[in-house]
C-alpha cells in the first residue's frame, strides 16, 4: 500500500465552505426564491398603494439689483439700496422667517383643508372639490377635527361631526391665531344650502359652491382647520438652493401632498417677497416725499401771503416803475439772502439730522439730503447706507431670532452713525462759515439798498420776499417730483424666471420603481441568505463531493435508501437497486485489495472486512448484513460475525436469538462450531454476538479472539465483522490488526462533516490500514445530486432503476401513513 494514495489532504479537509453546494442549492431552490420575489413584489405594490403621495414643485427667481431708468448722476436724490453680495443670504433667511411664510400662510388659507376618503387613505382635493369655504376668521373653528360634508344636491349638504367622549375640543381664531376650549355636542348633524351663512360654535362661515366642479349627490367630503403656526412651521422648511454656484438666481422647492397648494404657495411666497422687497426699496423716497410735503405745507402759505402783500403795496403806491440802479442793487440783496436762506436750511437740515442720530434708535424714516440741497457726498452715501440698515432691521425685527445677526447690523449702524456724525460736524463748520461771509456781503449790500428811496425799498423788501419764497416753493416742487418719479420707476429686485406650476408631475415619494427594484432585490438577497447560512451551519454530509473534499480516504460506493421493513434487502429483492449498489461495492472492494496487494504472501485466501462507522444509526449493521449476503450471493462461503458486543443486533434478522454466541467462544464456554448459526440463506453463516459481557474490549484482545479469526479464515472466503462505532468505543481498533479493510459507514444527510475527522486522523496516524468510505442511505434529491464519478470508475447509486427498463425489481413504498406513524414511534 502506497502511503501517498492515503495521505489526508488537509488543504480540502479545511475547507468547510462548499461552493458547488451552495449553487447547487441556490438552483434547486428556484420556486422559493421566486416565490420570495413574487411576495416582495407585492408588498412593494401593496406599499405604494398605501402610502402618502408627496410631491416637489419649485420655482425659480433672480435677485439682481435693478437700477431705476430715472436715478442719475444729475439727479439731486441720491439712493442706493444697497450691494448685490449680502442680497441672496438676505431673501434666502426672508423666505424661511416666521413671519413671512406668515404672510404666505394668512394669503393662501393653507390652514383650510379639503379631503376625501381614498380607498385607503385620506386625499388632499384642494381646487378639486366643487365647494369652497369662506370663514369668519374673528369666530372660532374646529381646530383638527374633520367636518363632514355630505352632498343632498346641488344646492344642499348635511353639515356632520362625531367625537369621542375623551377627547379635548379646541377651537382656534384666525384674526390672532389664539386657540382655546370650545364647548360643543359630541356629535352634530344639520342640513345647510350653499351660500348660507353658519354660526356655530365649531364653524363660522359660509360654503359656496364652485361652477367649475360638478357635485354629485352622495359625495362626501371634510374639511379642516390647522392652526397658523402649525402651518407656518410646515412651509419654513422651504428649500432654497443657488442654481448656479456663484448666480444670483435662487431655485425654491417645496414638498407635500397636493402639487396644487405648492404652486399656489410658492407663487405667492415669491410675490410677498417682491413687494416686500420693492416697499423696502422705496422707503426712503417714501420719507422723502413726506418731509418735502410738510415744507411745502408752510412755504405755500407764505408764498400766498407775499403775492398778496406785493399786489396790494403796488396798488397802493402806484409803483409800477424802478431805477435801474435800485434793480441791480435789489438782485444783490436777493441773492445773497437766498444763498443765506439755503445755507440756514442745510444747517437746520443738519441740527435735524445731528439730534435723530443722537437721541433716536430707528433712523429708517431720515429723509433725503439732497431735500435740503446739501450736495456732501459723504453725508449723501452715509445716510442712504444706515437708512438702508434701519430699513432691514425693521424687516427682520419678527423674522430672524438669531441675536448674532442683529449685534452685526447693529455695529455698522453704530460705525456709520460716528461716521456720519463727524460729517455733520465737518459740513456744518463750513455752511456756518459761509453763511458769515454771506451775512458781512448782504451787510454791505443792505447799506447800499438803504440809500433808496422809502417806497422803492418798500416794495423791493415785499418783492424780495415773494420772490424767495417762490423759489424754495420751486425747489421743493421740484425735489417732490423727483422723488415721486424715482419710487414710480422702482422695481423689486426679485424677478420670477420659471413660476410654480402643476405640470403633472410624478411623485417624489413613494419612488414605484425603486420600491420595486428594492422589492426584487430583497426578495433575492433574504433567500441567498438563507441558503447561504444553511449552507455554512450544515456539518451534514450530502454526497460523495462532501467526502471527496474532507477526506483523501478512496469512496468505495454508495448505498441508496431503503424502504423495506427489515434490513435484509439483497435477499428481500435481488434485483433491486439496492442490490446492484452492494454488488458494485463488491466489485469495488475486490479491485481495492487487489490492488492494495491484501494477502499477497499468505496461504489462506480469505479476506476479513471490518464495518464500523463514527456514532450510532448510521447504518453499520445494515451494511453488515446486505454486505455478507451479496458475497454469498456471489458463492463465497461468508461468515457475518456480531462483534458490536454492547449493542448485539443482527440475530434479529435472520429470527436467530442472541443466547448463544462470539462471546460464549471468547470466555471460552462455547466451541467454535457451537456458536455459527446457519442464516437459513446458502453460503452465509451467522456468529450473533452473545450476551452482554461486562468487559467487551478486554474479551477483543484476547488470544482467543485471534483464534476465532484464524479458525474462521480456514473455512470462509469472506468474513464480515460488524463491529462497534469507532467514534463512541476503541473496541473497533482492538480488531484492526486482524482486518484486511476498514469500512467506514457515512450515513446521508446524518453523519456530521467533522466526523471524519475522526478516520482521517487515525488513518493519518497509522492506526487503521486499507480503508474505505461508503456512503449509506443515499437519496438522490436534486439539491444534492452531484458526485458519482469518484474512485475507481465504479458506483451505480440509487435510482439506477430510473433508467433500468426492467432489470431492477421496483421497491414497494411504505405508505405515508405507516411512514409517519413509523417516524412517531421512534
Amino acid at each position: 500500500m502506497l502511503d501517498s494514495d492515503f495521505e489526508i489532504n488537509t488543504g480540502r479537509a479545511q475547507s468547510l465552505f462548499d461552493i458547488k453546494g451552495f449553487f447547487v442549492r441556490l438552483v434547486s431552490s428556484w420556486y422559493i426564491i421566486l416565490l420570495c420575489v413574487i411576495i416582495a413584489i407585492g408588498g412593494a405594490y401593496y406599499m405604494n398603494l398605501r402610502a402618502k403621495r408627496l410631491y416637489r414643485i419649485d420655482t425659480l427667481i433672480s435677485i439682481k439689483e435693478e437700477s431705476n431708468p430715472f436715478f442719475s448722476s444729475s439727479m439731486s436724490l441720491t439712493f442706493n439700496w444697497g450691494g448685490a453680495s449680502d442680497k441672496v443670504e438676505t431673501v434666502r433667511t426672508i423666505l424661511k422667517s416666521r413671519a413671512h411664510n406668515e404672510k404666505v400662510v394668512r394669503l393662501t388659507q393653507t390652514y383650510i383643508h379639503y379631503m376625501k376618503q381614498g380607498r385607503f387613505r385620506m386625499d388632499d382635493v384642494h381646487k378639486k372639490a366643487p365647494f369652497v369655504v369662506e370663514i369668519d376668521e374673528s369666530k372660532f373653528q374646529f381646530l383638527n377635527q374633520p367636518i363632514q360634508i355630505t352632498f343632498l344636491s346641488e344646492s344642499q349638504f348635511t353639515l356632520s361631526y362625531a367625537l369621542d367622549e375623551a377627547k379635548e375640543v379646541q377651537g382656534v381664531r384666525y384674526v390672532d391665531d389664539f386657540s382655546k376650549d370650545i364647548d360643543v355636542p359630541l356629535k352634530y348633524t344639520k342640513k345647510y344650502r350653499f351660500g348660507d351663512a353658519i354660526s356655530e360654535p365649531f364653524f363660522s362661515g359660509v360654503l359656496k359652491k364652485r361652477t367649475d366642479v360638478e357635485p354629485k349627490k352622495g359625495n362626501v367630503y371634510f374639511i379642516k382647520f390647522t392652526s397658523i403656526t402649525s402651518e407656518v412651521n410646515k412651509y419654513r422648511n422651504i428649500k432654497v438652493e443657488l442654481e448656479v454656484k456663484g448666480a444670483s438666481m435662487l431655485r425654491l422647492q417645496q414638498v407635500g401632498e397636493n402639487k396644487d397648494i405648492l404652486a399656489d404657495y410658492l407663487n405667492a411666497t415669491v410675490e410677498i417677497l417682491k413687494k416686500d422687497q420693492l416697499d423696502q426699496k422705496n422707503q426712503f423716497f417714501t420719507n422723502t416725499i413726506e418731509f418735502i410735503k410738510n415744507q411745502l405745507e408752510g412755504v405755500a402759505d407764505s408764498l400766498a401771503k407775499n403775492e398778496r402783500m406785493l399786489l396790494d403795496y403796488r396798488q397802493e403806491n402806484r409803483i409800477f416803475d424802478v431805477s435801474s440802479k435800485g434793480q441791480l442793487i435789489n438782485s444783490e440783496v436777493k441773492s445773497l439772502e437766498s444763498n443765506k436762506i439755503l445755507i440756514t436750511s442745510q444747517i437746520g437740515y443738519l441740527n435735524i439730522l445731528n439730534d435723530y442720530l443722537v437721541n433716536k434708535s430707528d433712523y429708517s424714516s431720515l429723509p433725503a439730503p439732497g431735500s435740503s440741497g446739501i450736495d456732501d457726498s459723504n453725508i449723501l452715501i452715509n445716510v442712504t447706507k444706515i437708512v438702508e440698515l434701519s430699513v432691514e432691521r425693521d424687516a427682520f425685527r419678527t423674522k430672524v431670532k438669531d441675536p448674532i445677526y442683529y449685534r452685526k447690523i447693529d455695529n455698522q449702524i453704530d460705525a456709520l452713525k460716528s461716521v456720519l456724525l463727524e460729517n455733520i460736524k465737518t459740513a456744518k463748520a463750513k455752511l456756518e462759515f459761509d453763511l458769515t461771509n454771506v451775512e458781512i456781503r448782504l451787510e454791505r449790500a443792505n447799506y447800499e439798498f438803504n440809500k433808496l428811496p422809502v417806497e422803492e425799498q418798500q416794495l423791493y423788501n415785499i418783492q424780495r420776499k415773494y420772490e424767495l419764497t417762490q423759489s424754495s416753493y420751486d425747489m421743493l416742487l421740484e425735489k417732490g417730483n423727483e422723488a415721486r418719479l424715482a419710487r414710480a420707476a422702482n422695481v423689486s429686485d426679485v424677478k420670477v424666471i420659471d413660476q410654480a406650476k402643476n405640470m403633472n408631475q410624478s411623485a417624489l415619494t413613494p419612488n414605484i420603481s425603486k420600491n420595486y427594484f428594492m422589492a426584487v432585490l430583497g426578495g433575492l438577497i433574504i433567500p441567498l441568505l438563507i441558503i447561504l447560512l444553511q449552507t455554512l451551519l450544515d456539518n451534514k454530509i450530502h454526497g460523495t463531493q462532501d467526502l471527496e473534499r474532507l477526506s483523501s480516504i478512496p469512496v468505495l460506493g454508495l448505498v441508496g435508501h431503503s424502504y423495506a421493513n427489515n434490513n435484509l434487502a439483497v435477499f428481500n429483492k435481488t434485483k433491486s437497486a439496492i442490490s446492484e449498489s452492494f454488488r458494485s461495492i463488491r466489485s469495488s472492494l475486490q479491485y481495492f485489495l487487489r490492488k492494495e496487494e491484501v494477502n499477497k504472501n499468505e496461504d489462506v485466501d480469505c479476506k476479513v472486512m471490518m464495518v464500523t462507522s463514527s456514532v450510532s444509526g448510521e447504518g453499520k449493521t445494515f451494511f453488515s448484513i446486505n454486505l455478507a449476503s451479496v458475497f454469498s450471493l456471489g458463492n463465497k462461503k461468508t461468515v457475518l460475525v456480531g462483534l458490536d458486543l454492547r449493542k448485539p443486533k443482527i440475530f434479529g434478522d435472520f429470527d436467530l436469538n442472541n443466547d448463544i454466541g462470539a462471546v460464549n467462544y471468547l470466555i471460552g464456554q462455547k466451541s467454535l462450531e457451537e456458536v455459527i448459526e446457519n442464516s437459513g440463506y446458502d453460503n452465509l453463516d451467522i456468529i450473533t454476538s452473545g450476551p452482554l459481557p461486562p468487559n467487551p474490549s478486554e474479551l477483543l484482545i484476547s488470544e482467543r479472539m485471534t483464534k476465532m479469526i484464524e479458525e474462521l479464515k480456514k473455512k470462509y472466503d469472506i468474513i464480515v465483522l460488524d463491529t462497534a462505532p469507532m467514534g463512541l468505543v476503541a473496541d473497533s481498533l482492538e480488531l484492526v490488526k486482524y482486518v484486511d479493510v476498514t469500512l467506514y459507514i457515512v450515513r446521508h444527510g446524518y453523519s456530521k462533516k467533522e466526523m471524519l475527522g475522526l478516520i482521517n486522523e487515525k488513518k493519518k496516524k497509522g492506526e487503521i490500514g486499507a480503508a474505505g468510505i461508503v456512503l449509506n442511505d443515499y437519496v438522490n434529491k436534486s439539491r444534492y445530486g452531484y458526485g458519482y464519478g469518484y474512485g475507481y470508475g465504479y458506483g451505480y447509486g440509487y435510482g439506477y432503476g430510473n433508467y433500468g427498463n426492467g432489470y431492477h425489481e421496483k421497491e414497494q413504498r411504505t405508505s405515508l401513513i405507516k411512514r409517519i406513524f413509523k417516524k412517531l414511534k421512534t
